[in-house]
């Protein structure tokens, strides 16, 4: 079922939508998401597939929610052995023309990706931990493992919480950058506390409920017991903070029976592999050399190699499809907006940002 969805998908790239002319008012933005959704969602079903998360299920559920005869063509697509994507429409729409469908539950479905793993993911959001903090740094590094595993399990975002989790992040990785190979000397090269899956989703349901269609419920297991703690930090210099951010590169964590290898993947791939973006030293293929420090086998040796394949394979789907350019097109109209006070990635401005889709055209109104 996986090849019939991506060839039903790569084939609606070039469908004529039936609530075209319902939208067409709303000019350019409306056909900005129409153009995304196809390949939004290829992306998403196929990482997820890769994943072993269940979208491609919920995908063909909700193609049989907009129109009776779908969910038979469907079923009948389930037990046929994938010949072309031609093949594949045919079946898909035997007995029904196009323009008796009703296609906004998949735009829903679409929106809702977009808002609350797209969003979500590029938008940290929330406090974030910088390069510095107001408590000591001897009384912090003169503090034992164990003693700053204790602080680091306390509850809430505190600076005492944040500073033992570096520290421990530093004696797992050592005291210099895996990405530029800076050292961390205090004298302008200092280490940012950076997040694998953004913090900001630890209070957002319907994001942990996309993260579970999308990768599993031991991926959003994984994401609710490890968000803050060292499984899902590592400390980077500023330059390769920017790019993650801006999903520019990310982590693949290959599992070798009790071992893992993390290897530096740019997003989306090069072509002809250099190092960078920025001052990063690695090329696409090389690997990250994590767990260098002194506590690194005491640690973990490494993020948690769920969370790192969780965050590239968003990635890669949002730069794959455009859906990163929209994004960012929301975050500057969030700028220029009455809500300057809303964080990117709050339940507020998810709220907002979904009224936005459907007032601009971008998802259907039901």
């Amino acid at each position: 079922m996986d090849m019939h969805a991506q060839a039903i998908l790569e084939v609606a790239e070039s469908w004529e939508w039936p609530l075209a002319a319902r939208l067409q008012a709303t000019g350019e933005q409306a056909g900005k998401f129409k153009a995304v959704t196809p390949k939004l969602l290829s992306g998403f079903i196929k990482e997820s597939h890769a994943l072993g998360g269940s979208l491609l299920d919920q995908f063909w559920d909700v193609v049989g929610g907009c129109h009776p005869q779908l969910t038979e063509n469907a079923e009948k697509l389930r037990n046929m052995v994938f010949v072309s994507k031609q093949d594949s429409e045919q079946m898909l729409f035997e007995g029904i023309s196009r323009e008796e469908v009703n296609f906004g539950p998949i735009f829903t479905m679409a929106a809702e990706l977009f808002t609350h793993l797209g969003v979500a993911f590029m938008n940290p959001g929330g406090r974030r931990s910088g390069s510095g903090t107001s408590h000591s740094v001897t009384d912090i590094i003169s503090k034992a493992t164990d003693e700053l595993l204790v602080s680091a399990k306390k509850e809430g975002l505190g600076q005492r919480k944040q500073a033992a989790l570096k520290e421990l992040v530093l004696r797992r990785d050592s005291h210099l950058c895996p990405l530029t190979h800076a050292t961390f000397d205090g004298d302008g090269v200092d280490p940012i506390l950076a997040h694998i899956i953004p913090n900001s989703v630890h209070d957002k349901p319907d994001t942990l409920k996309c993260i579970a269609m999308f990768a599993g419920i031991a991926a959003r297991d994984c994401v609710v017991q490890q968000l803050n703690d060292v499984g899902n930090l590592m400390t980077i210099e500023a330059n390769a903070h920017t790019a993650y951010d801006n999903l520019k590169w990310g982590i693949e964590a290959q599992t070798h029976g009790e071992s893992v290898k993390y290897i530096y993947r740019r997003v989306p791939a090069p072509d002809t592999p250099a190092p960078g973006p920025g001052y990063i030293r690695l090329r696409d293929g090389d690997e990250i050399l994590f767990g260098r420090g002194p506590d690194g086998v005491k640690l973990g040796l490494g993020p948690d190699p769920l969370l790192c394949n969780l965050q590239l394979a968003v990635a890669r789907v949002l730069k794959m499809s455009a859906a990163a350019e929209l994004i960012m097109e929301m975050k500057d109209d969030a700028d220029d907006s009455d809500y300057p006070h809303v964080y990117i990635a709050s339940d507020a401005f998810c709220d907002i940002l979904t009224a936005k889709l459907l007032l601009s055209g971008r998802a259907p109104l039901m």
